[in-house]
């Protein structure tokens, strides 16, 4: 799975800076407060929350490659045509009609025939744009 530089490091400052809070929370609630320990389950919560809000950002920048790498692994029960069709549409996400046959290296009736296909079931979307369609992934 190949996962950009930049997205790895802000996951990787993001996990680190959450450490600097948690231990600097932690040492000043140990050094200052003396004794006050009613206080202390609210620094838990405090940090259960920050641990759940940090996790679901490096969720959300990684989440399209995972469903890129959920998508590739669906391609392989799919017929050969189909799966040539969705290979272009999963890299564009959206590309006319006519191109697809260029990209596909299908005719013109298979490609108008798979794309029928895939609308019907819901996974692609066809609009009218000038002289051709424009297809357009919807998963």
């Amino acid at each position: 799975m190949e996962i950009s530089k930049n997205k790895l490091l802000i996951a990787g400052g993001m996990v680190a800076l959450l450490g600097v809070i948690i231990t600097t929370f932690s040492v000043y609630h140990a050094s200052h407060m003396h004794g006050l320990y009613f206080q202390y389950p609210a620094f838990l919560y405090g940090t259960a929350i920050l641990s759940l809000v940090v996790g679901g950002l490096i969720v959300y920048l990684f989440e399209e490659k995972i469903n890129k790498q959920q998508l590739k692994k669906i391609l392989k029960i799919l017929p050969k045509d189909e799966r040539k069709v969705m290979q272009v549409l999963i890299e564009r996400n959206e590309i006319e009609q006519n191109k697809l046959q260029t990209f596909t290296e299908l005719s013109k009736v298979k490609v108008s025939r798979v794309v029928a296909n895939l609308e019907q079931r819901g996974i692609v979307e066809k609009k009218k744009h000038g002289y051709t369609n424009l297809i357009i992934l919807r998963i």
